[in-house]
């Protein structure tokens, strides 16, 4: 690896990063490693990729406890329609 790249990554990274995040355990794992925020998602896109690519909107009850267990942003995806 070389050094143009280590200082590309520590740049994106400048203001924290948004992890992926399933379940309200992980979400505080993740603030407590200083994410910014966190996406709640049904599975983690590894997962998703292996099931075809469909990724569907996480249940609004696990948006909600992830919401209520961080003080950090959360955001999900929706489909509306």
């Amino acid at each position: 690896m070389d050094r143009t790249l280590k200082v590309g990554l520590s740049e994106m990274l400048v203001g924290g990063v948004i992890m992926d995040v399933v379940d309200a355990e992980q979400a505080k794992i993740a603030e407590a490693a200083g994410a910014a925020a966190v996406m709640a998602l049904e599975r983690v896109p590894v997962q998703i990729r292996a099931d075809g690519g469909v990724a569907r909107a996480a249940d609004p009850e696990r948006v909600l406890a992830i919401r209520e267990a961080v003080s950090i942003p959360v955001m999900a995806k929706v489909r509306i329609g």
